[in-house]
């Protein structure tokens, strides 16, 4: 049976819907004054330098769990009401992290970590490549 068909039969047969689970984390006034003050920062940065934003490299990471356990956003519970659920996890569940960076002038990855931290040193040692 299709997942499309599956969804169906929830949604208008048992009149169920697709609730996400969230995961929020509270913010201060501080963390609105924090982010103001760098997007001035930024501002001035590239409005002071025409060469600044080929000197700015975005970067971003990824863990995967071995174990199969899959990312919350792609996670619905269906119901008739918002059950207000959460998932339990192995909490030490073995996984490795993937690391990229993309410059205006090249992309640096991807880069495979076995281990759970991943340092600043580990990082310059990587770009240094």
């Amino acid at each position: 049976m299709s997942k499309t068909t599956v969804w169906r039969v929830l949604y208008k047969r048992l009149v169920f819907k697709p609730y996400h689970i969230q995961m929020v984390q509270q913010l201060s006034d501080e963390d609105h004054r924090r982010r103001r003050d760098f997007c001035l920062q930024l501002q001035d940065l590239v409005s002071s330098d025409d060469h600044f934003l080929e000197k700015v490299q975005f970067s971003d990471e990824a863990k995967f769990h071995i174990s199969g356990a899959v990312n919350r956003r792609n996670v619905r519970i269906w119901g008739s009401a918002n059950p207000h659920a959460y998932v339990e996890h192995q909490s030490d569940s073995p996984k490795f992290n993937v690391f990229c960076t993309i410059s205006s002038r090249n992309v640096y990855g991807p880069f495979f970590f076995a281990e759970e931290t991943v340092t600043g040193m580990t990082y310059l040692d990587i770009l240094q490549l």
